[in-house]
C-alpha cells in the first residue's frame, strides 16, 4: 500500500507541477504580448513579431496571437510593392491573419483586413472565395456583391462584375439603384476606353449595355448629371467604333448634347448649393 501511496502522491505532484508550469507559461505570455503592443505602437514591428512568437510558443493556444502576429508582418509590408521581401510578409500576414479570422469569424474588421491584403496582392480568387462564404452566410449582403464586381472588373472579366452588379441591384433599397446602375455605366465606358483592342463586337456590346444602364440611372433621377456625363462619354465610344462618316457624326451630335446637358444640371446642382436659405417670415 505504502508503495501504491507513493505512486500516487508522484503523480499528483506531476500534475500539479504541470499545471504551476502551464500557469507560468500563460503569464510569461501575456507579458510578451504586451512587450509586443508596446513595440507594435512604436512601430518596431519586427521586435513586437519577435515578442509575439515567444508569447505563442509558450501559449500556442491563444488564438489572438495568429491576429497580432499577422499585424505585426502587416507594419513590414509596403502596400503594392511586387518585391519578394514584400511579398513574403504579406503571404504570413494572411496566413496567421487567416488562422485568426477562422477562429474568431465574428470579427468583422479582422475579416475586412484580411480581404484587403488578399486584394492588395492580387489574390483574387481567394477573395472571391471569401466574399462567396460571405453571402452563404447572408445572401442579401449587398455590401459583399459589390466588392465581388469590383474583384472581377479589376480582373477584366466585364461580364460576371456586371451579373453582381445586377445582383446588388436587386438587394439594394430603390434609392440606391441609381448609382449602382451609375457605376455599371462607367465600368462599361472605363472597358471600351482603355482596353479598345478587345473584340469590336464584344467591344459594342459592352457600350450598349453601359448606356442601358446609365438611361435607367436618368430614368430614376433625371438631374443626375454624373450618369449624364457618362452617358456623353460612351457615344464618343460608339462613334469610335462606327465606319459610317454620317453616323459617326452622328454619335458625336448626341454625346455634346448629352455632354451640354450635364454641364448644365451640373451648374444648377452647385448654384442650388450655394444660394442661402430664406428666413423663415415672422
Amino acid at each position: 500500500m505504502s508503495m501504491r501511496r507513493r505512486r500516487a502522491a508522484a503523480a499528483v505532484l506531476l500534475v500539479l507541477a504541470a499545471g504551476v508550469s502551464a500557469g507560468c507559461n500563460k503569464l510569461k505570455a501575456k507579458q510578451e504580448i504586451k512587450k509586443g503592443h508596446e513595440y507594435a505602437k512604436a512601430q518596431q514591428y519586427q521586435t513586437a513579431l519577435a515578442s509575439y512568437q515567444e508569447a505563442f510558443r509558450l501559449d500556442p493556444k491563444e488564438k489572438q496571437l495568429h491576429k497580432a502576429i499577422g499585424y505585426a508582418y502587416m507594419g513590414m509590408y509596403q502596400p503594392g510593392s511586387k518585391h519578394p521581401k514584400d511579398l513574403e510578409m504579406a503571404s504570413k500576414a494572411i496566413e496567421h491573419m487567416k488562422l485568426y479570422v477562422d477562429a474568431q469569424p465574428e470579427d468583422r474588421k479582422a475579416r475586412e483586413v484580411l480581404l484587403s491584403l488578399y486584394l492588395s496582392t492580387e489574390r483574387f480568387d481567394e477573395a472571391v472565395s471569401f466574399y462567396q462564404q460571405m453571402l452563404q452566410e447572408n445572401p442579401k449582403d449587398a455590401k459583399a456583391m459589390a466588392s465581388l464586381a469590383s474583384i472581377y472588373f479589376k480582373k477584366g472579366d466585364f461580364d460576371q462584375g456586371v451579373a453582381w452588379l445586377e445582383k446588388r441591384i436587386e438587394a439594394e433599397p430603390p434609392e440606391s439603384r441609381p448609382e449602382i446602375y451609375h457605376l455599371l455605366g462607367a465600368q462599361a465606358w472605363d472597358r471600351s476606353y482603355n482596353y479598345p483592342d478587345i473584340d469590336p463586337v464584344q467591344r459594342a456590346a459592352i457600350v450598349e449595355r453601359g448606356l442601358q444602364a446609365l438611361n435607367k440611372a436618368v430614368e430614376l433621377r433625371p438631374d443626375y448629371f454624373e450618369a449624364i456625363s457618362y452617358i456623353n462619354l460612351l457615344y464618343r465610344e460608339k462613334a469610335k467604333m462606327e465606319t459610317d462618316p454620317v453616323k459617326q457624326q452622328e454619335y458625336l451630335a448626341t454625346a455634346d448634347r448629352y455632354r451640354n446637358q450635364a454641364m448644365d444640371l451640373r451648374r444648377q446642382s452647385m448654384a442650388a448649393k450655394t444660394t442661402p436659405t430664406a428666413e423663415p417670415a415672422n
